[in-house]
């Protein structure tokens, strides 16, 4: 049995500290927030979208490609990245999740937990 809060934790951290590293923690920490009200208001393809369309859009991108494309991967919910960076192959990833309802609300839940531990990561970041 694999740990997924330990992996949700670890890709947490990289978004938090290793993504972006010039931008001011507020506006991660900003960014994040308002992701984990999409997702929960709206769903994962809406949360897709809204990373790839918000203000701090090359932060978005980073926590979509290199947070949960990576994270889903890993637990195999994708069997693969998509193969290049555009938005439509990204969107089309997500969307192929939403077909079957088991992967949508572990991708889901994974998504919300790692999203929380990077806004509580960041924030105490901001604080240093």
């Amino acid at each position: 049995m694999r740990n997924l809060e330990e992996i949700c934790a670890r890709y947490a951290i990289k978004i938090a500290e290793e993504l972006q590293t010039d931008m001011k923690a507020d506006d991660k920490e900003n960014v994040l927030t308002k992701a984990l009200g999409v997702l929960a208001e709206n769903g994962l393809y809406a949360l897709a979208v809204h990373l790839l369309s918000c203000q701090k859009k090359a932060y978005g991108r980073a926590v979509l490609e290199k947070g949960l494309f990576q994270l889903w991967q890993e637990v195999g919910i994708v069997a693969s990245l998509p193969s290049d960076s555009d938005i439509q192959t990204m969107l089309e990833t997500v969307r192929g999740i939403c077909e079957s309802l088991p992967r949508l609300i572990m991708a889901k839940r994974l998504a919300e937990r790692m999203l929380t531990f990077a806004r509580y990561h960041t924030k105490a970041l901001g604080g240093k």
